[in-house]
């Protein structure tokens, strides 16, 4: 009866969350975030890179990825000497960026910058490889004056070689089904769905220095608090348990499917909390297995293909590859080349809402972006055929590797308080 229906303590009618999800240890919180508290397995964690103009900053090609940044800071450049000159209204800056967004998107932020009259100078040790989207990396021009929000990701991956790791999951308002994805340099906001990153370090910023300094003056802090593992070596009496296990066991959790299914209301709706499952060495150790099939999909095994080639031509096309065959077991590339083998297990595993397969069919295709006219060719990525053909063996050995990884997981929840 309709009547009977009430919304929950967070004032939820529908998709209710479960109480047993708040005794759970939280990933984070704001307190901890700000300092205020030592209440969440991790102090620090941010949303991942938001440009706003992601067809302007980001591309395949290294070239491209510097010719467009030239170009948009010159915009930038002639539109702050305009402003600077000029009466300081808002209907000058209005008519400023109108005539100089020839190469530049603006948005409210670029354009606040350009009031406070932030200067910007094009370098070309800026461009940096980032992930952009699950198993898919481009070049980056790294500007946080050009962006619309670097949050905390200058304490997270300051630069291109930050010794660091970080798991992302959905951010508030997601409407992915929930997953996980570790990484090991600076993620877009939408590498996962409005993604929040959990740094298994921090860095702190110990002298005024630009992110670009050759050699700025970082400190590596952990970002794992000494309650949380102190909390973790006391559940299960074992004081070798170290912060690496802890992180290589959220991580495990997060993938295991008892946990996903029964809070999958919580997890779309809040930061995720870790249950102190009953085998903290066999999660642990999953997490251990798991994390370096996903870090090195650019470098790890293959999975045995077998390429048909009929011709030759240029790898990519705006078409985009597609999977035929009655198990999609074929994965035609374009009119000359297609894969063949592709195991059922391929199709299982998936990160913000697609397999790592659907990733690189969804991205590994010419674009133009219809607002700048900005072509990103990935042809500009893989030195060769050759190349492409492995890197989509080494995302489906990952694929099928995790699809066995998981299934072999123990239950997360089983004796778990109010579980």
């Amino acid at each position: 009866d309709w009547q009977q229906i009430q919304p929950d303590k967070h004032h939820d009618w529908i998709g209710q969350r479960d109480e047993a999800f708040e005794s759970f240890y939280p990933m984070g919180s704001k307190e901890a975030k700000a300092g205020n508290a030592d209440n969440a397995i991790f102090g620090l964690f941010s949303n991942g890179y938001k440009t706003s103009r992601d067809a302007y900053i980001y591309n395949f090609s290294h070239e491209a990825c510097a010719d467009n940044a030239r170009r948009m800071i010159q915009d930038y450049c002639d539109a702050l000497h305009d402003w600077n000159d000029g009466t300081s209204n808002s209907e000058d800056l209005d008519s400023i960026v109108k005539q100089y967004s020839s190469h530049v998107r603006w948005d409210r932020e670029l354009k606040n910058n350009l009031r406070r009259r932030k200067e910007v100078t094009y370098s070309p040790g800026k461009i940096r490889v980032t992930q952009y989207r699950p198993f898919v990396k481009q070049c980056c021009y790294i500007d946080y004056t050009l962006v619309n929000n670097k949050y905390q990701q200058d304490s997270i991956f300051p630069t291109y070689n930050s010794d660091n790791l970080a798991i992302c999951v959905p951010g508030v308002g997601s409407t992915k089904p929930f997953s996980a994805l570790m990484v090991a340099c600076m993620p877009d906001l939408e590498l996962i769905s409005k993604g929040q990153c959990f740094p298994r370090y921090r860095f702190i910023h110990s002298q005024a220095s630009s992110l670009m300094d050759e050699a700025p003056a970082l400190e590596r802090v952990d970002n794992i608090s000494d309650t949380a593992l102190a909390a973790f070596r006391s559940h299960y009496q074992d004081p070798a348990i170290t912060k690496d296990a802890v992180f290589d066991y959220v991580y495990s959790v997060l993938h295991a499917p008892d946990f996903l299914a029964r809070f999958a209301n919580d997890l779309a709706k809040s930061l995720p909390r870790i249950p102190f499952a009953p085998d903290f060495q066999a999660f642990a150790q999953a997490g251990q297995a798991l994390a370096p099939l996903h870090l090195n999909d650019e470098s790890g095994p293959q999975y045995p293909l077998t390429p048909q080639t009929t011709g030759t031509g240029p790898l990519f096309t705006p078409r985009a590859m597609k999977l035929v065959g009655e198990n999609q077991d074929v994965l035609v590339v374009n009119d000359h080349l297609r894969l063949k083998g592709i195991p059922p297990e391929a199709h299982r595993y998936q990160v913000n809402g697609r397999t790592p397969l659907g990733w690189f069919m969804d991205r590994y295709r010419i674009t133009t972006d219809k607002h700048s006219g900005i072509r990103n060719d990935p042809n500009a990525w893989f030195p060769d055929e050759a190349a492409f053909i492995a890197a989509v063996g080494r995302i489906v050995h990952l694929s099928v590797e995790t699809v066995g990884i998981v299934k072999g997981l123990p239950g997360a929840l089983e004796g778990v308080d109010g579980c």
